[in-house]
């Protein structure tokens, strides 16, 4: 999904919730600490000069101090 598809979708929903890749789902008392465009640029192993973009989605929630 692109960022821009993202945006328009945000404000229409009453509920947001993340699953994650264990099909558990982050508690609803997380918040949003950053979003980000990472890109990486890199030579292959056939010496191919690639570009790649991400969007990085990090979210915090209050039981991440336990893990410690």
């Amino acid at each position: 999904m692109k960022l821009s598809k993202l945006k328009t979708i945000l404000p229409t929903l009453e509920n947001v919730a993340f699953q994650l890749e264990n099909e558990t789902f982050v508690p609803e008392h997380f918040h949003v600490t950053e979003v980000g465009q990472i890109t990486k640029k890199f030579i292959d192993c056939g010496g191919v000069i690639r570009t790649e973009s991400v969007i990085n989605f990090q979210l915090w929630n209050a039981n991440d101090f336990e893990h410690r």
